[in-house]
């Protein structure tokens, strides 16, 4: 019995709620709009665009410069196990060299 008078009430108390803001523009409309406009929409999308981008690119020049400090270390260690190993031919940074194909 207490459950269903406490959803009487509520539901009586929403309707209050809804009866108050008939016709009225409250703040939640306003906010309805400016999300609804695509403009708003299409710049947080660039940004976020802009913001992964310059991450991936920061993440890739880090990622780089730590091949690059490992590497020398890396062919020390490869030679003083086996000096007779040849190289790959790669450079410091990974990459194949600019006559490659």
């Amino acid at each position: 019995m207490v459950i269903w008078s406490v959803l009487g009430w509520t539901a009586h108390e929403v309707a209050l709620v809804f009866i108050a803001y008939a016709g009225k523009a409250s703040v939640a409309d306003l906010t309805l709009r400016i999300l609804a406009n695509v403009s708003v929409v299409w710049s947080l999308s660039l940004t976020l665009s802009g913001v992964s981008v310059s991450l991936y690119v920061r993440e890739r020049s880090l990622h780089r410069k730590t091949r690059e400090r490992l590497t020398a270390r890396i062919t020390e260690l490869e030679l003083k196990i086996d000096p007779k190993r040849t190289s790959s031919l790669l450079t410091s940074k990974g990459t194949t060299r600019k006559g490659d194909e």
